[in-house]
């Protein structure tokens, strides 16, 4: 029963993993002197035809979208043959979106930027496929921010949308709005994870665990770095947790400062992840990188025998999320000039 669910998937999957760039590629793209030679070494790459459409003058940005466009439609063709019961976990990378598209309405209305630039940042096929189109269409046009929020208000996000209204508000300050839809998110990842089939849950464990613990901890650091109130803190992060206990995450969130909470974080479940850097923001981007680095492997290493369950979707996501990210840490580093060494240090391989 369990080889009949995954039958349809698992020969996209194979087709599109034999798609992948090599890394000796994605290093070579790195040494290109500038966008247009990056993008015309992709010409050749299951990216030409979201490359093809970008008109010019081309930037960084307008390739990052491409980039982008491409890693949905990827989502989109595995979500398609999966079974049912994993499409509901599926769905949230297509969520993660949609918050993200949701939030950038929410702060271009709040800089009043015209309607067309409003909807060129965002996705429409991830609004297609949630069908809220017409929603989405909605909040490009609201005049205020206010009026951007309440187009959402009888949605999933509505109320933590709201509440973040209300700290917007008082303060004048957006990033309560922000905070809450994302601490919204990791709860329904949470609550999805929860409600998968017993036989599948062991495999989606991992990935579930390190997405949702690593935003815990990245968020709670860089929050103590910008010296963010400890009640602030509890808002910004999800009520459950997978290899973190809610007294190791309440003792971060009473630290005096960074360093204190750092040491607690390195005495974690995750303690490995969390090399000092040279400063504060050095040793979270270091920390993420390792999260992301760690995810790979694990896609690579189980890639054989996790097969005929959710594990073979989730793998090849994370493996093409990774390529996904190196291209556009190439282009945006191409476009500002940087050196192929310290682009190849941004990678994810």
């Amino acid at each position: 029963m369990q080889t009949t669910k995954y039958a349809a998937v698992l020969p996209k999957i194979s087709a599109e993993r034999s798609k992948f760039l090599s890394e000796i590629k994605i290093k070579a793209l790195s040494e290109a002197k500038n966008l247009t030679e990056v993008a015309g070494q992709l010409r050749d790459s299951p990216y030409n035809e979201q490359i093809s459409r970008i008109q010019a003058p081309l930037t960084g940005r307008k390739l990052e979208r491409a980039l982008n466009e491409n890693l949905i439609e990827a989502y989109l063709k595995i979500i398609k043959y999966s079974p049912p019961k994993a499409v509901e976990y599926l769905d949230l990378y297509l969520k993660r979106l949609e918050l993200e598209d949701i939030k950038t309405l929410i702060r271009a209305s709040n800089a009043k930027l015209p309607v067309e630039q409003r909807l060129s940042r965002i996705y429409p096929s991830v609004a297609k496929y949630f069908v809220n189109t017409a929603l989405m269409e909605d909040a490009s046009k609201a005049p205020s921010l206010v009026e951007a929020v309440q187009v959402f208000t009888n949605t999933a996000y509505g109320e933590a949308l709201s509440l973040g209204l209300k700290s917007f508000e008082r303060t004048g300050s957006a990033t309560a709005i922000d905070i809450l839809a994302d601490t919204l998110f990791y709860e329904q990842l949470y609550q999805v994870y929860s409600h998968m089939p017993r036989g599948e849950k062991p495999h989606a464990a991992f990935y579930a665990g390190m997405w949702n613990d690593s935003f815990v901890l990245l968020t709670l650091l860089r929050g103590k770095n910008l010296g963010y109130d400890p009640n602030i803190l509890r808002l910004a992060i999800p009520k459950e947790t997978f290899k973190l206990n809610r007294n190791e995450v309440e003792a971060i969130i009473m630290a005096l400062n960074f360093d204190a909470a750092l040491k607690i974080v390195q005495a974690s479940h995750y303690g490995a992840f969390f090399e000092s850097g040279e400063t504060s923001e050095d040793t979270v981007a270091k920390a993420e990188r390792a999260f992301q680095h760690s995810l790979l492997l694990f896609s690579k290493k189980t890639q054989i025998r996790e097969v005929f369950n959710i594990a073979s979707t989730l793998g090849f996501i994370t493996q093409k999320e990774a390529e996904v990210h190196n291209l556009i840490a190439v282009a945006l580093g191409v476009e500002a000039g940087m050196t192929s060494e310290a682009i190849q240090n941004q990678l994810w391989l």
